[in-house]
């Protein structure tokens, strides 16, 4: 039954993250061409994002910053916990939005002296109790959902600035695409930044992996350390 047969389906992507049609057709034992109706009436339905050689799951959704800030804290502090070793003494840090990124910045120790380059409002009000850290804020334009400052004059004050790290907030990250995020300026804005550092980071949470979005910001090649809650 089709009903019984799509259920099934999305337990299987809730496990395993991704459906290639040619290997559940042989689990399922239906056509090829039955998986794809399936898949196409899901994603309509908008509970998977189809892809070419099957379905990923739908990602979290882009909400603002204040009302993602509640959501799945344990798992973010214990992320940051994993990441903040890479905040040296003496060294400049460049970090965007991100309510993972927010946790991290609160684990830096009071007596840390070291830069951080952000343009993330709440990260920047955050710092201002910090009296070792240096401070300083990206102009822009205000990204409402995510409290970020992106666009071309973000872009053209990172020219003069050579981060040891850039710890990039991520939306949704896949094995195959890599980073990805629903807005196009911000996109931009994130590759200036991994640009210009010499290291990049990433912090991300369990419902954040193997998602997709439209606009492509990283492969994950490109990036020197992933920090997840599980082994990927």
């Amino acid at each position: 039954m089709k009903a019984a047969r799509q259920d099934i389906i999305l337990q299987i992507l809730e496990k395993e993250k991704k459906i290639v049609v040619s290997k559940l057709s042989e689990r399922l034992k239906v056509s090829e061409d039955t998986i794809r109706r399936d898949l196409n009436e899901l994603a309509n339905q908008g509970v998977i994002h189809r892809v070419h050689s099957g379905a990923i799951r739908v990602g979290p959704a882009i909400t603002e910053f204040n009302v993602r800030q509640d959501l799945n804290t344990n798992e973010k502090v214990k992320l940051a916990k994993k990441a903040v070793h890479l905040i040296k003494e003496n060294s400049v840090i460049l970090i965007d939005g991100g309510t993972t990124n927010y946790e991290l910045i609160k684990l830096i120790p009071k007596d840390l002296k070291c830069t951080v380059v952000s343009n993330n409002i709440p990260i920047l009000h955050l710092l201002s109790d910090y009296k070792n850290v240096e401070v300083i804020g990206l102009g822009g334009r205000l990204y409402k959902n995510s409290l970020v400052l992106i666009g071309a004059e973000t872009i053209r004050e990172l020219n003069a600035i050579r981060p040891d790290i850039y710890f990039m907030g991520v939306a949704h990250v896949d094995s195959e695409v890599g980073v990805t995020i629903p807005d196009l300026d911000e996109c931009y804005t994130k590759q200036k930044m991994a640009e210009v550092s010499n290291e990049v980071a990433i912090l991300v949470t369990e419902e954040k992996l193997e998602t997709r979005s439209n606009f492509v910001v990283s492969s994950l090649k490109d990036i020197n350390h992933i920090f997840t809650s599980k082994d990927i």
